[in-house]
């Protein structure tokens, strides 16, 4: 549970710095990429100063609930896992495929099921959506510079996705992407002409 949290964490940018006896492998290769800081020791009490945001993420109650206090005396906001009560925030499940963001949250109640959720969402939301967002984003820039009205740039996108733009991404074909694009967006709009590539 703690790695998932320092993992989104690191994914959005933020400095993190982990306080733990002991770290699982996949703190160890953050930790040897320069991405995590890790104080190989027990919690205390002065470890949330000078920090925003607190995540408690122990099997151990009374560590957590001293994290929460802690980090409310220090001005900081806390997010005990597994326990909502003691939170100033809550943090959903997130299933990024590129700019697509998909939020499960159950309001404290249960994390590991909304972890559940999410990667059961994740075998119909593969990375082919993140790429057509990528370039159903480059299509509403040029027609932004086309100076198209905001209906006319809602149809065209919608008519995209629904036109079966996923499904073509994933099959990696471009040809059949071209014919969408030139049919919607007008002829000449192509993925080279948009610099989108395909992996």
């Amino acid at each position: 549970m703690a790695r998932g949290k320092i993992e989104g964490l690191v994914r959005a940018g933020a400095r993190v710095t982990v306080v733990a006896p002991r770290a699982v492998e996949g703190i160890h290769r953050l930790v040897t990429e320069g991405l995590v800081a890790l104080i190989a020791r027990a919690y205390a009490r002065d470890d949330v100063r000078g920090f925003q945001l607190v995540i408690a993420a122990t099997d151990d109650h009374d560590v957590n609930r001293s994290v929460a206090a802690d980090a409310g005396s220090a001005g900081a906001l806390v997010n005990v896992v597994d326990c909502a009560e003691l939170s100033t925030f809550i943090a959903p499940a997130v299933l990024a495929q590129g700019d697509l963001q998909i939020a499960v949250s159950t309001s404290g109640a249960s994390p590991a099921f909304a972890a559940f959720v999410r990667d059961r969402i994740r075998r119909d939301i593969g990375p082919e959506f993140g790429v057509a967002l990528a370039i159903l984003r480059r299509v509403r820039d040029r027609l932004r510079s086309d100076a198209r009205s905001n209906a006319d740039r809602r149809r065209i996108l919608r008519g995209l996705a629904e036109a079966g733009l996923v499904e073509r991404v994933r099959t990696k074909d471009r040809a059949g992407i071209d014919r969408l694009l030139g049919s919607f967006a007008g002829h000449g709009t192509t993925l080279a002409a948009l610099g989108v590539e395909l992996a």
